[in-house]
């Protein structure tokens, strides 16, 4: 176990497991602010069954469940209960797929029924198809539809489904999210399925749960319902903390539930926290206070700025940071070392991918529609997984030390496959090489396309074997056994191709943190020294958010006021949540630079809001 589990306890923790030593266990909900050590109390918790049910458990080879919204996170709470193998924590998908993969009957009345509703919808938009479609469009419905009854009448051949990384029925394959609609579906139809569930895991425990899906909310109550108190259902999360749209928020108590508040912050300096609680202040009720000893606290430092909009932005963004430098007290804000880091969060990507210079890259995923999206948002997009694997490794390899060049390819690629001749080898060496100096030509010129030209040459050379939606697109007429791919992911893939390779590069540093920026989204669960947080919705482009309808600057929209009169979740609620998340990111210190059209009603409004605190406000004329 790690020290999280040696730390003092809250009046939440006892609290939690006075709830989990109940002989009729009550499920319960866990509020807790950031920087309030919510994943400490989940690893307490955790901790404390394997402590007091562990021998139980282990006789009747049960489990305890922990779901978590990342890989990144599950491998950090597995790691801090000492990898203890009575504890399982998985993501959501996972664990889904973990207690309906030994009913396969269901799972694959589940998918020819799936795939009848697809060909019956494809069937009826084809019926209905006016003059103006063009025969582009009409070939290639033909052609999904043709695929769809290829899957349909093949499914009874598939002996078994299995759980990957996008869908491909004929071959027995589900995807994320066919297992997000199908478990939830199955646990909530078929009463069995719940029971068994339940006897498997007499703890279940849901981190992050404000964005945790609401089918999946649904189905762990109907879990924990049908076993008459013999299951502890413990959701640990914080609704201020929900920005991905598909998230359930504040969980509903159910009768005899219990709420668990945790207020305290660990986190922040006190004029920080100051700001907190002021954004909070208008989303929910509770009002976090200083988690730390009084010997412990600091004062930090807080600085606002309202900077013209219809200026350069770099360059009153670095003069904002320069001032910092000369006139904070907490170091250097416009460089950034380990001891001493400084993170600047813009509200969407494509802000940090026009300063790191992987815009194109970045249109190619988020411009298309396509779910790719979030996944490349998440460093985890299956188109780039190749360069990961083979391109880069090879492009980096020099020449004549071309060991790792070789290791990879061997790996992911046909090119030297483990049934080739002894005979062979040689000569596919020799090509392989030859390969690998013509990628590397390509990427020293970084012309727009190097990236298509990379992958193209890496597949017809046999460096990589590429991904089966990668091979339809690259060659259509091929044999791929019914593989469908979407229009939307045509599209991102015809962009990539048009992207240059250093944007590769250069995106990667981002999403390993190697660089300064960040998104407002993607720093949730993070913490630094100094956090800079910059808005400006002209530039962000995202109408989900507004920071200057958040702050009075900008009138709602005839929508918005309709969502609030509905008490639907408004532009106003998901930017006050998304402000939240960035200003409780920083410890010490925290600078906001709000960037805008008219300077002076802006200042005024920040100033009357109460949401700077005691903080200064700054404009261009103090820099």
């Amino acid at each position: 176990m790690t020290s999280r589990v040696d730390k003092p306890d809250t009046d939440a923790d006892e609290a939690i497991r006075a709830a989990l030593d109940q002989e009729v266990r009550p499920a319960f909900v866990v509020v807790a602010g950031a920087g309030s050590g919510k994943t400490t109390s989940l690893v307490k918790a955790l901790a404390h069954v394997v402590a007091e049910q562990g021998p139980e458990l282990r006789a009747r080879t049960q489990q305890v469940a922990c779901i978590t919204y990342t890989e990144v996170a599950a491998r950090e709470i597995h790691i801090d209960v000492g990898n203890d193998p009575l504890v399982l924590v998985s993501t959501i998908h996972s664990f889904l797929w973990t207690l309906i993969k030994p009913f396969q009957a269901d799972i694959k009345q589940w998918v020819a029924t799936h795939i009848e509703r697809k060909t019956s919808d494809l069937e009826e938009k084809i019926v209905s198809y006016g003059t103006r479609v063009q025969a582009k469009t009409k070939e290639k419905d033909a052609a999904e539809l043709s695929k769809y009854r290829s899957q349909c009448a093949s499914i009874g051949k598939v002996p078994r489904f299995t759980y990957g990384t996008g869908s491909d029925y004929g071959n027995g394959i589900l995807g994320h999210e066919d297992v997000l609609t199908l478990a939830p579906e199955l646990l909530m139809t078929r009463p069995l399925l719940a029971k068994i569930a339940s006897r498997k895991f007499p703890f279940i425990f849901v981190d992050e749960s404000q964005d945790t899906f609401p089918n999946v909310v649904e189905c762990l109550k109907q879990i924990y319902s049908s076993s008459d108190g013999m299951v502890s259902l413990g959701f640990f999360g914080d609704p201020m903390q929900q920005i991905y749209q598909r998230g359930a928020g504040a969980i509903q108590l159910e009768e005899g539930w219990i709420q668990v508040p945790k207020p305290e912050n660990f986190r922040s300096s006190d004029r920080v926290l100051e700001v907190v609680n002021a954004v909070r202040a208008d989303g929910d009720s509770l009002v976090q206070t200083p988690g730390r000893s009084p010997s412990e606290r600091n004062d930090g430092e807080v600085f606002f700025f309202v900077l013209p909009s219809d200026a350069d932005r770099t360059i009153n963004l670095d003069r904002a940071r320069e001032w910092l430098d000369a006139n904070g007290a907490s170091g250097c804000w416009t460089q950034s070392s380990p001891d001493d880091e400084t993170k600047i969060l813009t509200i969407v990507h494509r802000m940090a991918a026009r300063r790191l210079g992987f815009e194109g890259l970045y249109a190619a995923f988020n411009d298309n529609q396509s779910r790719l999206g979030d996944d490349f948002i998440e460093g985890t997009a299956w188109p780039l997984r190749a360069f990961d694997q083979v391109v880069l490794p090879v492009i980096d390899a020099e020449t004549g030390d071309e060991g790792k060049a070789i290791e990879a390819i061997r790996k992911h690629g046909v090119l030297l496959a483990e049934d080739l001749p002894p005979s062979s080898v040689k000569a596919a060496l020799a090509k392989g090489l030859a390969a690998a100096c013509q990628l590397r030509r390509i990427a020293r010129e970084d012309a727009p396309g190097s990236i298509g030209a990379v992958l193209t040459l890496a597949v017809s050379e046999g460096l990589l074997e590429p991904d089966p939606r990668l091979a339809v697109f690259l060659n259509p007429d091929g044999d791929h056994n019914d593989v469908v791919i979407s229009d939307s992911t045509s599209s991102v893939l015809n962009d990539l191709m048009n992207c240059r390779i250093s944007e590769i590069r250069n995106y990667r540093n981002y999403v390993e943190r190697s660089s300064p920026y960040s998104t407002q989204h993607g720093t949730k669960g993070s913490e630094f020294d100094k956090v800079l947080v910059v808005i400006d919705d002209e530039e962000g482009r995202y109408s989900l958010y507004s920071y200057e309808k958040y702050f009075g600057l900008r009138e709602l929209s005839n929508t918005d006021r309709k969502n609030q009169a509905e008490g639907l979740a408004t532009v106003v609620d998901r930017t006050r949540r998304l402000f939240y998340v960035c200003v409780s990111r920083a410890e010490k210190s925290l600078a906001v630079v709000l960037f805008t059209a008219d300077v002076e009603r802006a200042r005024q409004k920040l100033q009357d809001s109460g949401l700077t605190g005691s903080a200064r406000i700054l404009t261009l004329a103090d820099l």
